[in-house]
């Protein structure tokens, strides 16, 4: 059955988006197993707390290979079996969030070792559509402003969200097959209606 995968900055409303598709499709008599990275699987909530934690400085490759090991254990236990039993599977983030924090603008090294990485962690499974929220850096800080989980996660205050936006729009670029860009400045009716006609042909 269908693997959508939700991308986008922080404060680009992907929580509140995924909480209504998965919504509609369980109000459509779909099973829906919600699911989100790097804390999906059995390790997800420690490699976030390694790569969470105050005063950690990790390099790119660290970050990497810590959310790629995560990947495959969230893969193997949460993500196939759920596809196998005929269920819907929601994610909060897969591989294209990888690329855009770690990889884009790298040195072209962190590309090759992302894709070698990527095709052994995913065993060949990728989303069968990408939702991509797309939303300018200085509309999302605004609404990352005083969120009650800023504190979760310190490296937020920290990150090039600029690039990390370029960056998933490039994976768009590479991918329009199975990617969507969705302006994630309007209202959260009207994004709620673009991301269910951008599952529409999955139904």
């Amino acid at each position: 059955m269908p693997f959508v995968s939700v991308e986008g900055i922080d404060g680009s409303g992907k929580s509140e988006q995924i909480s209504q598709l998965v919504e509609r499709l369980r109000g459509s008599g779909k099973t829906v197993i919600q699911t989100k990275e790097p804390d999906g699987g059995h390790i997800g909530r420690e490699v976030r707390g390694i790569m969470t934690a105050e005063n950690r400085k990790l390099s790119a490759v660290e970050e990497l290979l810590l959310v790629s090991a995560s990947r495959y254990d969230h893969v193997r236990n949460v993500i196939q079996p759920a596809v196998n039993a005929g269920d819907w599977v929601v994610s909060d983030r897969f591989i294209d969030s990888t690329f855009a924090f770690q990889v884009y603008g790298g040195a072209p090294e962190l590309d090759q070792l992302f894709e070698t990485v990527t095709r052994s962690v995913t065993g060949g499974l990728m989303p069968d559509v990408t939702i991509i929220l797309d939303l300018p850096e200085a509309m999302a800080a605004g609404r990352r402003h005083g969120r009650a989980d800023l504190q979760s996660d310190p490296s937020e205050v920290v990150r090039n969200f600029s690039s990390i936006r370029e960056g998933l729009l490039e994976v768009a670029n590479r991918f329009p097959e199975r990617c969507c860009v969705i302006d994630a400045s309007r209202s959260l009716a009207k994004v709620a209606d673009d991301v269910w006609q951008a599952i529409a042909p999955l139904l």
